[in-house]
């Protein structure tokens, strides 16, 4: 009788161990020969070798028992040759117990003699995978609570990474069936992912195309997978993660900023007579903007005086142009827009054009020379150089600069220059241009003017410190008659 001492120290194996080819095949880090669990329905053929010097007769049959950790579980007897083809038997599948086997075998020759085999390691697992914790959940942590969008699979190289919770006895040769779904539990599956011997004790991740995600359509969608090990056996579906998508490609659309002090058409007109605040515009509800996208306002040729420009904050849509950088483009058409950064590539939005409409000469100030307003200068009773003030103006500032210019009727000189390209102080600003008598006609000039010819002292303002100049005056011009 054969039993689990049989073998002891100093016993030699004289035949190879058997064979299962229903068996796996060995890979790296798995278990020995692995039986698959379909291969359990049914007995199991356990393949012996014959010996080679096989005589069998009726009266001296030969035959073979099957051990399985030391115990008979089947044997086979032959009287005649036995084919290559017969040397098996069929093990009943309740011999396969959970756990690891030792399957060997002794033949007992025509002339009474035994020989033992070498030990077949086989191993079983009827144990389905258990999933981790809520019940297996996918996660996605760089995703998180937000919705599937274009960009996200944009910035993350056009996948979506899942995350499967630990689950116990994770090995290689297990297989992760996933899948993607428009209703619950529909196990439409994606793809299956084959574990190695690498990827344990690692954190168990993998993608979710892009091109997948997009041909699957947009609204709810339900991730979920499931386990398979080695073996064939089966955990449950995972509980299935509901993600809104909407990830098809969209156009971008960046429509013209909105100023709700002037409406909506694509030019609008801005009057500095009315203007007395910053300039209130709002990035629009309908512009792509992505989270995480960078983008910015802009207001002018960019390197302009006065052109402004002001970064955006994700979430916000109100902004301001600055009262001063509105002003300084007095007389001009400006452009308003915004542009977006999005992965690498500049986005400008529709444009508005602003034309910054000046304050009409009938309100701005006309200068005075020695207070007067027009009429006569008695040039013969002066004593001194004529003091020539220009009282402040609507939207006065330090960013302005002014040239003034006497005209009038001479043989010798005709003008003189008052002011040329003048930039403004705080205290012109705040009490007009001569308010200290030091703005002057000189005297000399005076006295060569032909009598009863008028004078004509004229101004400009440039209100982008001297960039730009109007092409004519833009006070009002004051005219006296010199006697």
């Amino acid at each position: 009788m054969h039993d689990t001492n049989d073998f002891g120290a100093g016993i030699t194996a004289e035949l190879p161990a058997p064979i299962a080819p229903a068996a796996l095949p060995d890979i790296p880090g798995g278990e020995p020969n692995l039986m698959p669990i379909n291969a359990l329905a049914n007995p199991v053929r356990i393949e012996f070798t014959l010996w080679a010097h096989s005589q069998p007769t009726p009266t001296e049959p030969e035959s073979v028992d099957i051990y399985c950790n030391g115990n008979k579980v089947g044997e086979k007897v032959w009287t005649q040759p036995l084919p290559e083809s017969e040397r098996f038997v069929d093990i009943p599948a309740t011999h396969f117990t959970e756990g690891t086997l030792q399957f060997d075998y002794v033949g007992h020759v025509y002339n009474a003699s035994e020989l033992r085999s070498e030990e077949l390691t086989l191993t079983v697992d009827k144990t389905p995978p258990t999933l981790g914790a809520s019940n297996g959940r996918l996660q996605f942590p760089e995703l998180g609570e937000d919705d599937l969008t274009e960009y996200f699979l944009l910035t993350h190289d056009d996948r979506l990474q899942a995350l499967i919770p630990d689950y116990v006895g994770a090995a290689p040769g297990d297989v992760i069936i996933y899948y993607w779904d428009s209703k619950l539990f529909e196990n439409n599956e994606v793809d299956r992912w084959v574990l190695t011997r690498e990827d344990i004790g690692k954190p168990l991740q993998f993608p979710y195309l892009g091109d997948l995600i997009r041909e699957r359509g947009d609204g709810v969608r339900y991730a979920q997978y499931a386990i398979e090990d080695r073996a064939g056996n089966a955990s449950q579906v995972a509980a299935p993660l509901d993600l809104m998508v909407a990830a098809q490609p969209a156009p971008r659309v960046l429509p013209a900023l909105e100023i709700p002090s002037l409406g909506t058409q694509p030019s609008v007109d801005l009057k500095l007579l009315n203007f007395n605040a910053a300039l209130d515009v709002i990035v629009p509800q309908a512009a792509v903007i992505n989270p995480g996208e960078s983008f910015e306002l802009v207001w002018g040729e960019e390197g302009s005086f006065a052109s402004w420009r002001e970064p955006g904050r994700d979430g916000q849509r109100d902004y301001a142009v600055p009262m001063r950088n509105v002003i300084a483009m007095s007389g001009k058409v400006v452009q308003l827009y915004y542009r977006v950064v999005s992965l690498g590539t500049t986005l400008t939005s529709e444009v508005r054009e602003v034309r910054v409409l000046p304050i009409p000469l009938e309100n701005m100030q006309t200068p005075q020379v020695n207070g007067r307003t027009g009429g006569d200068l008695e040039v013969a009773k002066l004593t001194s150089d004529a003091v020539v003030t220009l009282e402040k103006w609507r939207h006065i500032g330090v960013d302005q600069r002014v040239s003034i210019q006497a005209l009038g009727t001479s043989d010798n000189q005709p003008s003189h220059p008052v002011l040329t390209d003048y930039k403004l102080t705080d205290t012109d600003v705040a009490s007009g241009i001569g308010s200290q008598g030091n703005v002057t006609i000189p005297l000399s000039y005076l006295r060569q003017l032909s009598v009863n010819h008028t004078l004509e002292v004229s101004a400009m303002v440039s209100y982008d410190d001297g960039a730009t100049w109007p092409p004519i005056p833009n006070f009002g011009r004051l005219t006296l008659t010199i006697r």
